[in-house]
């Protein structure tokens, strides 16, 4: 006899996770290791190409350990480039530009039309300014703002800012070899940029679609938060990478969007009136992104529950039916549709 939910204590603990939130982990596992790493930083784009500046990527001694610059056809010359900096200890730019019919023929073959510039940054094994800063700015959920030398004698030096919720500024200096600098100087002729933080998106309950919809955020490299009460669903996200869960039920929801930030909320509990409450509740916030799961009927019917006062707050917000319409069925077609959708929606975001 199959239980409901299903047992999944056998299944795999550790989804994969991805984007900036992966390029931290790995820095902070060649670190145990004690080994060295080099982070490349997109600081200028031109034309058609796969990345654009901010982005991400580590390399270690074997070539690109997190995160990718093009469709594979540039890797083999970035990690050159970083096996160089390894080599020599300091910091260097790169330039890949498939602009031009000669990269067609003679260079990368891609004939994409664009041109990349990167900064490759040494992290050293031992302390890293740098390193501490992706760390920092990732436990605290912040974006992550680079100041970077801009001038050649300097390259490799900069500054990496991590601004609090409560305004505090937390500087990470580093030299062109990635060590610990002492001077307040700001680098010269810097280049700015910064480093979004993963979108934070809080699920109101969990289902049968929770699990395939945790494989996909992990893998997008979000930042998961799940509030469930009730142990029996709660099973559903079960070993699925939950970065935090919430146990108070819908009464202790303002408490908790008065202490966090969050992205966006997914009203999911399969139950009406728990459902009803999480609206009330998410009708006070500020949360530009709701999604209720579940048909329109459903929802102009939660919406009578919940009032006119807090519909007409919360409508501007809301996604309901929650998802694209890409059809199919099941959990895993509901999970692909609302990852979709909010996927476009984090896009479009104000960076923070």
């Amino acid at each position: 006899m199959t239980s409901f939910p299903p047992d999944l204590s056998h299944a795999a603990t550790a989804f994969a996770l991805g984007g900036t939130r992966a390029v931290v982990e790995g820095a902070r596992v060649l670190a145990a290791r004690g080994e060295a790493g080099v982070l490349a930083v997109v600081v200028e784009t031109a034309g058609s190409t796969y990345r654009k500046p901010g982005a991400l990527i580590l390399l270690d001694a074997a070539g690109v350990h997190v995160g990718a610059l093009s469709g594979g056809c540039l890797e083999g010359e970035l990690e050159a480039a970083a096996r160089d900096v390894l080599a020599r200890g300091v910091g260097a730019d790169v330039r890949f530009d498939t602009s031009g019919d000669e990269d067609r023929v003679f260079g990368s073959g891609t004939g994409c039309g664009g041109s990349t510039r990167v900064r490759l940054l040494p992290l050293p094994a031992r302390a890293a300014p740098l390193r501490e800063a992706l760390i920092d700015a990732d436990q605290r959920g912040t974006a992550l703002e680079l100041r970077l030398a801009g001038a050649a004698e300097h390259i490799g030096a900069g500054e990496a800012r991590v601004v609090g919720a409560n305004g505090e500024t937390r500087r990470y200096r580093f030299d062109a070899r990635g060590g610990v600098r002492d001077d307040d100087d700001v680098p010269p002729d810097p280049i700015a940029l910064t480093v979004r933080p993963a979108p934070r998106l809080l699920l109101l309950g969990a289902g049968p679609e929770t699990r395939p919809l945790l494989r996909l955020t992990r893998m997008l490299g979000w930042r998961v938060e799940l509030a469930e009460h009730r142990g029996r669903w709660a099973r559903f996200a079960q070993d699925c990478g939950i970065d935090r869960t919430h146990d108070g039920g819908p009464d202790a929801l303002p408490a908790l969007f008065a202490s966090t930030r969050f992205d966006a909320a997914l009203v999911m509990n399969h139950n009406y009136l728990l459902d009803a409450r999480c609206l009330t509740q998410l009708a006070a916030t500020g949360i530009s992104y709701v999604g209720l799961l579940g048909p329109a009927s459903r929802r102009d019917d939660l919406l009578a529950e919940i009032g006119t006062d807090a519909t007409a707050r919360l409508q501007p917000h809301l996604h309901a039916p929650v998802g694209l319409t890409l059809g199919g069925e099941g959990a895993e077609a509901i999970a692909l549709a609302i990852a979709a959708q909010l996927q476009i929606a984090f896009s479009r975001r104000v960076p923070a």
